[in-house]
């Protein structure tokens, strides 16, 4: 009932008042999280200066593992557990979302700017229309149809105003890892869980982390421990336990509060946030054609996430 009271250990606790505090909790977390994730993008760029890209990719995960066991411990009052059920999704969604998804950005960082890809990635509207026609699982409505091809026009207008045809292959890279992305996110969506998101995001990490440790030592060689200096353990730390333990485990934690709609709404924020942090931070120029089609692109974002437009991908 609402304004109902309840008696706990001599206290009287009221019921709207607590829930008031743990939805502006929520948000402040949701809100940390997306800074925190926008942010990351020109400290990876930075990081990059230290650290070759498939080791600084293993590293983040496996340095973000422990400290999202270590939230799930603090908030659930219990380890990780791995249901043998969402196997098959965890070790899909690691190998396409977190090592390849993440692998390849992260290569394409050497060449791209920080706040270009933090733009370009979120491509997946147009990669998640284009899955479910061609499987035909899902009716595509005008509104979804719409939005892909926004999010289409934004991508074209940034990658073919780039003006520097060696700078394409990167792009594409973005874009290849944009469609891991939504595969993922398929993978995901499609499959009926078991056990708890938090401790799948925990297995993910480190079995992505793992899966990257073999990939780095063959392409970039045994990792150079002097690269390790106070500037670069620091960047390392924040782009791994704090971006992505800290970021990732706020989300899902918020999301325990706060309806799927506001969260994706709120999400949208986080390549502007990486566009305009990497302009700031990195001093990165900015054209007109970028402005333009990050813009479109994040419209076809927020319009795909306002509550009675979002359509399950």
């Amino acid at each position: 009932m609402p304004g109902t009271k309840i008696q706990d250990e001599g206290r009287r606790i009221d019921r709207p008042a607590l829930a008031a505090t743990g939805h502006n909790g929520a948000l402040a977390m949701l809100g940390l999280s997306v800074l925190l994730l926008g942010v990351n993008w020109p400290v990876m760029k930075l990081g990059l200066d230290y650290f070759p890209p498939f080791w600084m990719v293993c590293l983040r995960f496996l340095l973000s593992a422990p400290v999202l066991a270590a939230l799930i411990a603090i908030t659930w009052h219990c380890p990780p557990v791995l249901t043998r059920a969402d196997l098959p999704v965890i070790l899909g969604v690691a190998t396409l979302q977190f090592a390849g998804m993440m692998g390849l950005v992260t290569l394409a960082l050497t060449l791209v700017p920080a706040g270009t890809a933090s733009i370009l990635i979120y491509t997946t509207p147009v990669w998640l229309m284009l899955i479910d026609l061609v499987f035909g699982n899902t009716a595509i409505g005008m509104q979804r149809r719409a939005t892909a091809f926004l999010s289409a026009a934004g991508c074209a207008t940034i990658v073919f105003s780039s003006g520097k045809p060696g700078l394409w292959g990167a792009l594409f890279l973005i874009l290849i890892a944009s469609a891991l992305w939504a595969i993922a996110m398929q993978l995901v969506n499609r499959h009926n869980w078991l056990g708890g998101v938090r401790d799948a995001l925990f297995w993910q990490m480190l079995v992505a982390g793992l899966a990257l440790f073999p990939v780095a030592y063959f392409f970039e060689g045994p990792f150079v421990w002097p690269s390790l200096t106070p500037i670069s353990v620091t960047l390392l730390l924040f782009i791994g336990p704090i971006a992505s333990g800290v970021g990732f485990g706020f989300m899902i934690a918020a999301g325990r509060s706060l309806p799927t709609e506001r969260v994706a709404l709120i999400s949208t924020a986080t390549p502007l946030i990486g566009f305009i942090s990497a302009t700031l931070i990195l001093g990165e120029p900015v054209n007109a054609a970028t402005l333009l089609g990050g813009a479109i692109m994040l419209l076809a974002l927020v319009w795909g996430a306002i509550p009675g437009r979002r359509t399950r991908p």
